[in-house]
Parts: C-alpha cells; structure tokens; sequence
C-alpha cells in the first residue's frame, strides 16, 4: 500500500511482510514472534519511520534481525521467549 504526502510516496510494511521474513529466519526468537501480531505490527511500523527519518538505507530483512539480534535490549514481549502471546 502507497500513500501520498507532501509529494513523497511512502511504503506500509505489513505484518505479512515480517512474517515472512521471520518465518525465513534461524533464530530462537523468530517462531515466537511469527505467532505475536503485536510484535510484527511494531516491527513494521518501526521500519517505516526508519527509513521516513533516517533516509539510511537497509533491507527490511535486515532490520528484522537487527530486531532479533538486539532483543534483549527491547525487554518485554520482544524478549520472553516463554509467553509468546
């Protein structure tokens, strides 16, 4: 999905996007976070203003690991691996 603003056209990262990408990834955390709506939702959503404020190019991919490399830093729902809902 594009939306228009102010003569720049920005991307929506879905949910199935980063689930994608998770589903594709060896990571302890990636199967918990496939089935956590909130966390790729977040992901998403983080992404996008990634790349609107930065303008530093990199791959969704590779935010999605950044994400799962640093989880422990996020606390929370990113890194309790024990209550994936």
């Amino acid at each position: 999905m594009r939306r228009h603003f102010s003569r720049k056209v920005f991307t929506i990262t879905t949910t199935e996007e980063i689930a994608a990408i998770l589903a594709s990834l060896d990571h302890p955390l990636a199967p918990y976070w496939l089935n956590n709506d909130l966390i790729k939702r977040t992901i998403a959503t983080s992404y996008d203003y990634w790349v609107e404020d930065t303008e530093i190019p990199m791959s969704l991919a590779d935010f999605v690991s950044q994400y799962l490399a640093h989880a422990e830093y996020l606390g929370g729902i990113f890194s309790n691996i024990h209550d994936p809902s």
